[in-house]
């Protein structure tokens, strides 16, 4: 884990640790960086589907592909 110094803002912060449930700033930051880094995930996994992704997971041989 890496410190680091940075600015906020004060209101953003309270908007967020009462949308995250969160106290501590520190808390806080990393529940919103949790947060985004799980969005981000969840956008590639719907334009995987889709993309067509389930196709792939039809075909056995193409399906051991996907898992890896």
């Amino acid at each position: 884990m890496t410190k680091r110094l940075i600015d906020l803002d004060d209101e953003l912060l309270a908007l967020a640790q009462r949308e995250l449930n969160t106290t501590g700033v520190s808390d806080t930051v990393r529940a919103a960086l949790r947060q985004a880094a799980n969005a981000a995930a969840r956008a590639r996994q719907v334009a995987w589907l889709r993309e067509g992704g389930l196709e792939a997971m039809a075909d056995p041989g193409q399906r051991a592909d996907v898992w890896r």
